[in-house]
């Protein structure tokens, strides 16, 4: 599946303000709660001390419909996509969220005219089973092909480019380690990320293909 023009594109922090839904979350809910900039961990758990039983509800509010549906999106966002399909590009999104946020995932890209192809959910961290649901794995999602991707966790950047996929990685508190790697590129906003597509591949030769 997939193709030399589709772009991977994460859904939370990429195209949508989840973090800061986050936070105001822990903060309503717990009384805890850090200022954005101090979120140096992608563990939010750890981040705003909860613990194990105020993880376990917090994700579950967070996936509630009605708190996925509040989420803003991020500047820039929804008009690089419309860009990037005008000129012929497939926008792939994909989320790490469970599948039972599907159709609530479904409904804000529905809900803001994201531009998009198609939408995946991927286990990328190990937090639910993908056996008999729609979600895959990410050994499944390294077998399609992607011209490029836009992520904002570390840790998949690195999955992704180690499978020779290059990428954008949105620039976040949290994935401010050393990137040593040379398919991982990193961008502060989409204005960026919108004017760095055509120069990836101009030059690999000017064309996408």
């Amino acid at each position: 599946m997939g193709s030399a023009k589709t772009i991977y594109v994460d859904l939370d922090d990429v195209l949508c303000e989840t973090a800061r839904q986050c936070l105001r979350i822990i903060e309503r809910e717990f009384g805890k709660g850090i200022v954005y900039e101090q979120l140096t961990t992608f563990d939010l758990g750890a981040a705003c001390r909860l613990t194990p039983a105020e993880v376990a509800e917090f994700f579950r509010v967070v996936h509630r419909p009605d708190q996925l549906l509040q989420m803003e999106p991020v500047e820039g966002a929804i008009s690089a996509l419309r860009e990037w399909t005008a000129a012929g590009y497939e926008i792939a999104i994909v989320t790490g969220r469970p599948p039972a946020a599907y159709e609530a995932s479904v409904e804000w890209l529905l809900r803001h005219r994201v531009p998009h192809h198609s939408l995946t959910v991927v286990d990328k961290y190990g937090r639910f089973e993908t056996t008999n649901t729609i979600g895959i794995t990410l050994k499944e999602l390294a077998a399609r092909r992607f011209c490029w991707a836009v992520e904002d966790s570390l840790p998949v950047a690195r999955y992704l480019a180690e499978r020779g996929i290059p990428v954008a990685l949105f620039d976040r508190p949290w994935n401010r380690a050393i990137l040593n790697h040379s398919l991982i590129g990193r961008y502060t906003g989409w204005q960026e990320i919108a004017h760095a597509l055509p120069k990836t591949f101009a030059a690999k030769g000017g064309s996408s293909e």
